[in-house]
């Protein structure tokens, strides 16, 4: 799970208003596929980890972040490529807070495919904050940004803007706007 929730972070500031998600398929104790959802509209971490993992995903076990997904949108359901593979078992970290896409796990189990849910479930959630924030309270998911001075100014003596911030705080702040609509 470690692996699929560092593959995640690829799609991070491109997946919007989808959560980055991560899958890597295990055959044998052998890693055969990896995958992470691709921008907004793209192929979802599960079909794309399928993919590179062709036919040896057949009796194989998938881990994946976030619950796959059951309906249809921009992309087939996750869960229809899951099945058509053959793999033995799914196991996810999060459960999918949107209720339209809930019955992932039903689905799979019902296709006779082993789910195991909940492993490493906060790593996934704190991956995903806004997303999980939209679904799960009826507030904004609001980031503030606020840099000053040590006497609480926004700019130097003279009144003069610059930076009050180092390279590394910047790159944080890109980061976060990247991730923000």
């Amino acid at each position: 799970m470690r692996r699929a929730l560092a593959l995640a972070l690829r799609g991070r500031g491109t997946t919007a208003p989808n959560p980055m998600v991560g899958a890597v398929v295990v055959q044998g104790g052998r890693v055969v596929g990896e995958g992470f959802t691709q921008p907004f509209g793209g192929a979802h971490a599960e079909v794309e980890a399928l993919r590179q993992a062709g036919d040896a995903s057949r009796h194989a076990t998938v881990y994946v972040t976030l619950e796959p997904c059951a309906n249809h949108g921009r992309t087939p359901p996750c869960v229809d490529a899951l099945i058509a593979a053959g793999v033995a078992r799914v196991v996810f970290a999060a459960t999918d807070p949107n209720p339209t896409m809930r019955d992932g796990a039903d689905r799979l189990r019902a296709a006779g495919i082993e789910v195991l849910s909940g492993v490493d479930a906060q790593s996934a959630r704190d991956q995903n904050p806004a997303f999980f924030h939209r679904f799960t309270s009826d507030r904004p998911f609001v980031t503030l940004k606020l840099a000053r001075s040590l006497d609480g100014a926004i700019a130097d003596a003279q009144r003069r803007g610059g930076w009050l911030t180092g390279p590394a705080a910047r790159r944080v702040v890109h980061r976060q706007r990247a991730e923000h609509d």
